[in-house]
C-alpha cells in the first residue's frame, strides 16, 4: 500500500507497470480516485509537496457533488 498524495489515504495500489522493469508504476487511490505515476515529479507524488489548493479531505469525499447521469438519447 502506498499513501495518496491528494487525500493522504494509505490505501492507494499499484494498477500498472511499465514494460521496462522498474522504470515506472501507476497508482491508484481507491478513496478519492487520483491517479499518478511514480515518475512524475515529487510535487504530484509527495504528499507533503502536493498542492495544498488540491487537496481533498478523506471525511469530505462522502459528501461531494455527484455528477448526474447522462440520459439516454432519444432517436426520432
Amino acid at each position: 500500500m502506498h499513501t495518496c498524495p491528494r487525500c493522504e489515504s494509505k490505501r492507494a495500489e499499484v494498477v500498472s507497470k511499465s514494460p521496462v522493469e522498474g522504470a515506472w508504476e501507476v497508482y491508484l487511490c481507491p478513496d478519492c480516485i487520483f491517479t499518478w505515476r511514480s515518475s512524475e515529479p515529487e510535487n504530484i507524488t509527495s504528499p507533503e509537496k502536493y498542492n495544498k489548493a488540491f487537496k481533498v479531505k478523506l471525511e469530505d469525499i462522502p459528501l461531494a457533488a455527484h455528477v448526474p447521469p447522462i440520459p439516454e438519447r432519444i432517436v426520432k
